[in-house]
């Protein structure tokens, strides 16, 4: 896919989800002078052959379209932290700055480690990388005072010290490998107006908000001290807990600061473990929950040896909030019915239209809900198209053009770090262009059709989100007699299938309309609003795998991975798990020979033996990614198959994890999807399609003969969902 044009405007909502009477904040950045702002619900929204999603947007009565004076802003891209200067260093005859660094930029270039600053945010200079790798120790200038005899080594842990004011006069640079000696290079001189220095800045420079010359780099046990910094680095490079040595040697005065990477890990806050108690704050969190320099593999649970996982890893690349202002703060209107709307911001030049959802009030809830499922949106949240399924022979899809004077927004659950390490965390508070009505079908634009359907055949919608679900648990489901899942809810956190569970327990009524749901487990942070994140571990059809002794999460120290791996299979939930992908082309359906008398007979009432041989997602209702039932895997869930798919291509591979080594391709009855319902509890019940696919086929016009069986089947589904007598064993 190429791109070949720019446009001039872009934003994103805080929150992404709100409710009559709150407010919604509106983030914009545009070239242009000035930016017209409008709310629109989607009316409508199909698929055209060749130029991709169609979608009709209606302007809201109880909200007026503004101009307003446009402005462009930075997307401050890296993760640094800061922390203010104790007042004893200032003070000191003898200033000196540790800390134990693993480069890991695949290629040298300038890069910050330390740096000061006095009033106003005045560079008072520090410790740098050059474009050459050295450790160099810089003035106010950037020009070099000391430089390191060698080039550190990419993925290498080294303690490095530095004096900037030694006790007799002059400046010290030692850089020592683990367990080794200090080489100690010395000059006469003094990095000037440590006297004034406010702050403290780690791995990047940072003016007006925005770094530059952020390290890719592992740090751990940075610290202020008096010391000579030969002795510094012979300390923290001699093991874990080395900066001991120091207060041993020169008295527990010798550290005026040290901040303690290993604990809470969740939090944006690192305490200084140093009398000054001068704690630091992470920007665009880094990577924390990682191994150490000292990290010897005899745990793998950061919570049970914290000192094996005293560093951060802090990227070029993270970026977990743009902190842009608003544009505007929109009021929602008391009577402003639930459903998904967009944020136009217009200029003559483009148009971005920023997805948001309006949920419902719990006393006006409506019968049915259509689940969103956003954290799915936000993994594969600016990934490369090649990451998002097939580009349907579209070459450029209107709404991921890039934005002029914007180089990027930050990266996916699919994509790896500028330095090869997995990008784990993912964010709402920036641009998601992936996220967009006009974007490639691979998310939001497949869950528009859906809810068209859902509205023009059942009336009103309330839509809500997973961060919704995440937060509220049961309470966002009370009310609805029906949940209806979009098109992929692959991201999951245990909040989420609690509250599901929970839900179809007592009685409510579940349709997954969608395949590969309910496979990653996901933790939400506390911290950032609508952040989230993965570590793919062990096993799955995954973009990158887990670091050794990384499987657990920064957020709240659950081990990650699957679902399926961590005992509780999407199976257990919606009776059907992921089974297989491909892209090439869909399957179609048979109904199971002894399926119209079972408890699901319902579902199959004027429908064939075969259906779903049409769609808008590779022209079957069975493709993609599918799902299956395997009573071996849940052996108790209680599931009855409908139907079952058949005539994939070649292509439709089975999941790895199902796969005990490497095999040729071959005739796989493995690689299906299924039909299925699962009853739960005294009255609930789950119906899933084990197919992306489905919701492709619910609008696109039905088979050759006009007949749409997928359509029928569903509104069968929902008739007799919505209808609260329970089922028995077999209904007919």
């Amino acid at each position: 896919m190429s791109n070949t044009h720019f446009k001039d405007v872009v934003g994103y909502t805080d929150p992404m989800s709100v409710q009559p009477g709150e407010t919604l904040h509106l983030k914009a950045s545009t070239t242009a002078d000035q930016v017209r702002v409008g709310v629109r619900h989607v009316a409508a929204a199909g698929w055209s052959d060749g130029t991709g999603p169609d979608v009709t947007l209606e302007a809201v009565e109880g909200f007026e379209d503004r101009v307003l004076a446009g402005r462009l802003l930075p997307v401050p891209l890296g993760s640094w932290a800061q922390a203010p200067v104790p007042e004893a260093f200032r003070r000191a005859e003898a200033r000196a700055v540790g800390l134990l660094l693993m480069p890991t930029a695949r290629r040298p270039r300038p890069q910050a480690l330390v740096q000061f600053c006095g009033v106003a945010g005045r560079p008072l200079g520090g410790l740098m990388l050059d474009g050459e790798g050295h450790v160099v120790l810089a003035d106010a200038s950037g020009a070099p005072l000391l430089r390191s005899a060698r080039p550190l080594e990419r993925g290498r842990w080294v303690a490095i010290g530095a004096a900037l004011a030694a006790a007799g006069g002059g400046l010290e640079l030692a850089v020592a490998p683990l367990f080794g000696a200090a080489d100690v290079s010395r000059a006469d001189g003094a990095l000037e107006g440590l006297e004034t220095a406010e702050t403290l800045t780690l791995a990047a420079v940072v003016a007006a908000g925005v770094p530059s010359r952020v390290a890719d780099a592992r740090f751990a046990e940075p610290l202020l001290a008096t010391a000579p910094a030969g002795e510094i680095a012979t300390a923290l490079a001699s093991g874990s807990q080395g900066w001991r040595h120091l207060t041993r040697a020169h008295g527990a005065g010798a550290i005026l600061s040290r901040w303690d990477f290993s604990h809470a890990p969740e939090s944006v806050r690192v305490a200084d473990a140093g009398p000054a108690r001068c704690d630091a704050t992470l920007f665009n969190t880094p990577s924390r929950a990682v191994t150490g320099p000292f990290w010897d593999g005899s745990a793998f649970d950061w919570r049970q040896r914290p000192g094996h996982y005293n560093a951060v890893h802090f990227h070029a690349d993270d970026l977990s909030d743009c902190g842009w202002p608003d544009a505007i703060a929109l009021e929602i209107p008391d009577d402003c019915p639930s459903g998904l709307y967009g944020a136009e911001l217009k200029t003559d030049k483009g148009v971005d239209v920023v997805p948001f959802v309006v949920r419902a009030r719990p006393a006006e809830r409506a019968p049915i809900a259509l689940l969103l499922p956003t954290f799915t949106y936000l993994s594969y949240g600016n990934a490369p198209p090649e990451m998002r399924g097939p580009d349907h022979g579209i070459a450029c899809y209107r709404d991921e053009t890039p934005v002029d004077g914007h180089p990027g927004f930050g990266r996916s659950h699919y994509d790896r770090h500028d330095d090869g390490a997995p990008v784990m965390l993912s964010s709402r508070l920036r641009p998601v262009t992936s996220m967009r009505f006009g974007s490639q079908p691979w998310g939001i634009v497949p869950d528009t059709w859906l809810l068209t359907w859902l509205r023009q055949n059942f009336g009103q919608i309330d839509v809500l989100t997973d961060e919704d679900l995440h937060r509220d648990g049961l309470d966002a489901l009370t009310g609805h007699r029906l949940v209806i899942t979009g098109n992929h809810p692959e991201y999951y956190s245990t909040g989420m299938l609690d509250a599901l569970d929970a839900f179809c327990d007592g009685g409510g009524r579940l349709m997954y309309l969608g395949g590969n749901g309910f496979y990653w487990r996901v933790s939400v942070s506390e911290t950032v609003p609508g952040q989230i994140e993965v570590r793919r571990t062990e096993d799955g059809t995954r973009a990158w795998i887990a670091e050794p002794g990384e499987g657990h999460h920064q957020m709240d120290g659950l081990y990650g991975g699957l679902w399926r791996r961590l005992g509780r299979p999407p199976n257990r939930l919606a009776g059907v798990g992921f089974a297989a992908q491909g892209f090439d082309a869909s399957g179609y359906f048979r109904v199971s020979p002894d399926a119209r008398s079972g408890p699901g007979a319902f579902a199959l009432e004027g429908i064939g033996d075969e259906f779903g041989r049409h769609g808008w997602l590779g022209n079957g209702a069975a493709g993609q990614e599918i799902d299956r039932a395997d009573p071996r895997i849940a052996p108790d869930a209680g599931v009855h198959v409908l139907a079952r798919s058949t005539g994939h291509p070649p292509s439709m591979l089975r999941t790895k994890e199902e796969m005990l080594s490497y095999v040729l391709p071959f005739d796989d009855p493995k690689a299906r999807a299924d039909v299925a319902i699962r009853l739960a509890g005294a009255s609930g019940a789950v119906f899933s399609v084990g197919s992306m696919a489905w919701v492709g086929a619910l609008l696109d016009g039905g088979a050759s003969d006009g007949r749409n069986d997928v359509a029928r089947m569903t509104g069968n589904v929902i008739r007799r969902f919505l209808d609260p007598a329970p089922f028995r064993a077999a209904e007919t």
